[in-house]
């Protein structure tokens, strides 16, 4: 677990029985993996790094990203989500669907999430956008 005093952990406490917060070094890889697929010229997914990258900005209509990611996210699986170096943890791509604005929108910061067991990665922007693709390395 990262340290319990960093504020994100608290912010996302009532989640506490769905999340499990990565140690230091899980996180450390967890932020290395995404960092490969994270665009060095825009907000969003590496062109070079991820494949088929879909990109849906929605505004404030929660019901309809919702909408969108339950058609795109992998079903029954574990997920991380990458906030920072010092900030990720895993859940059920389930529990994410169904709670990424509680996640995500609180703090305004752009994330990425990837599954260990498919190509699958997000990226969540802080303006209200989505982009979601397939890892084109991926072992």
């Amino acid at each position: 677990m990262t340290n319990e005093t960093h504020w994100r952990v608290k912010e996302l406490k009532h989640h506490s029985a769905d999340i499990v917060w990565l140690d230091a070094e899980g996180a450390r890889r967890a932020y290395d993996l995404v960092g490969l697929h994270d665009s060095k010229a825009h907000l969003g997914l590496n062109i070079n790094t991820v494949d088929s990258i879909e990109r849906f900005a929605f505004g404030d209509d929660v019901a309809i990203a919702t909408s969108w990611l339950r058609e795109r996210v992998p079903g029954i699986q574990q997920v991380v989500v990458v906030f920072g170096e010092d900030a990720c943890f895993v859940c059920s791509s389930v529990f994410l669907v169904e709670n990424w604005s509680d996640i995500f929108v609180p703090s305004r910061d752009d994330a990425m999430v990837y599954s260990n067991d498919t190509p699958f990665i997000l990226f969540y922007c802080h303006e209200n956008a989505f982009e979601v693709g397939q890892r084109i390395v991926f072992d």
